[in-house]
């Protein structure tokens, strides 16, 4: 079940969030990007009512997973599976730059709280996505971005190689989680979610090239050995009729 009860003590003092529980504190701005992978992209229309106005609600629906790395919240047990994201057309006249939302919600559906990603797309980016969904050519989403997420101090050095635990920071009586915000930096789509195939090694091919050679001269062999076989039987029929 979500922890909604307890309230861990939280203190920012020079760039770093200490939390009641934690063994080290939490810095952010490390270099790494986010990395994520959607699958399962689906185009949703409609419209819904804000403020007495409707309301144009399109979107893009999928599920999307980090990729080396893990999603936690400071303060709180347990990391993220599957993130629930959404992608959403920004209006014409917004900053042509797409901005990404990360957030825990408690929720009846979701006894342990779910994780939920958000994009708000230009319309550009957005049309050229929903196009490329439609004809088959978005299966797969490659996003990285920039973002406020928190890392653990001894983790802010971290290799490129080496995965990390991002962790969403905790609101300033300690109950709850506040989203992550950042600026999507990479959004690429492809047109499958299975890798293509390898090539074969050279060892192998190497390998093939040789069997070919030794059954090549194998087959030669035979035919000198019968070659030589029809030679003696014609030399021991000319012995015959050279005796008579």
């Amino acid at each position: 079940m979500v922890d909604t009860q307890g309230t861990r003590r939280v203190a920012m003092a020079e760039g770093l969030m200490t939390v009641d529980g934690s063994p080290e504190p939490f810095v952010q701005g490390i270099k790494r990007p986010l990395r994520l992978v959607a699958t399962g992209l689906r185009p949703v229309g409609g419209f819904s009512l804000h403020d007495g106005q409707m309301a144009d609600s399109s979107r893009i629906e999928g599920r999307a997973a980090l990729l080396g790395a893990r999603l936690m919240r400071a303060g709180f047990p347990g990391e993220a599976g599957a993130l629930a994201l959404t992608i959403r057309p920004l209006a014409a006249a917004a900053e042509p730059k797409a901005l990404l939302i990360l957030r825990f919600e408690e929720s009846q559906d979701e006894p342990e709280g779910a994780y939920l990603a958000e994009i708000y797309a230009p319309p550009v980016m957005f049309e050229g996505l929903a196009g490329a969904i439609a004809s088959g050519q978005a299966q797969r989403l490659s996003i990285t971005a920039a973002t406020s997420l928190w890392v653990r101090q001894s983790e802010r050095e971290a290799a490129p190689g080496l995965p990390v635990a991002w962790h969403l920071g905790l609101d300033d009586e300690g109950r709850g989680s506040l989203p992550a915000r950042g600026l999507v930096e990479t959004l690429e789509w492809h047109p499958s979610d299975l890798p293509e195939a390898d090539p074969a090694p050279a060892q192998t091919r190497g390998e093939a090239s040789e069997d070919q050679a030794d059954a090549t001269a194998d087959l030669l062999a035979r035919i000198n050995w019968s070659l030589k076989q029809i030679a003696l039987v014609l030399m021991f029929l000319l012995i015959v009729v050279a005796l008579k």
